[in-house]
């Protein structure tokens, strides 16, 4: 991505997101869905005392750690930074590193464990969509790289079929 690019690509979205109800604000709904949808899936594994439900926590816990450990070593700067222009929405400048995207593995993560919970074609469609919103979204306000958001969904994805299928 060049710099050229990402301030046409974060102007597009802004030019969009004021156009929201809510604006800015907007874009926290599908992280808020996803968690929802999450904490909805654990509750009715642990009412129907269904054992699916230690797996559904635990692999995306193993998710979320192995991206948060990542980071660090990876180290690449955020685009805002690299390019000196701010995303759509509230940033602090410097804050944290980009690869892997930590939103984008987590909407995955949880799309697989609801997924694995509940292996309906509506849920199917309705988690792989949510991440798939999710994880542009990460692009599309600049604050990741494609390959940020690529990478999470990629690591979450093995980790999910490891876990699962084991």
């Amino acid at each position: 991505m060049t710099r050229d690019l990402y301030i046409r690509m974060t102007g597009r979205t802004r030019a969009l997101v004021r156009r929201l109800p809510g604006g800015t604000r907007m874009l926290r709904l599908p992280t808020l869905v996803c968690a929802c949808a999450y904490i909805t899936a654990l509750l009715a594994l642990i009412l129907r005392g269904d054992v699916r439900v230690l797996r559904a926590i635990i692999i995306p816990a193993v998710c979320f750690l192995a991206v948060t450990a990542l980071r660090p070593l990876i180290g690449r700067e955020r685009p805002y930074d690299v390019f000196g222009a701010p995303p759509v929405g509230a940033y602090r400048p410097g804050k944290g590193k980009s690869m892997p995207s930590r939103h984008a593995a987590s909407a995955a993560a949880i799309a697989f464990a609801v997924i694995y919970g509940f292996p309906y074609p509506v849920i199917i469609v309705f988690m792989l969509a949510l991440c798939a919103l999710i994880a542009s979204l990460r692009v599309l306000t600049g604050q990741h790289y494609p390959t940020d958001v690529l990478a999470a969904l990629a690591l979450s994805a093995v980790l999910s079929i490891i876990g699962y299928c084991l």
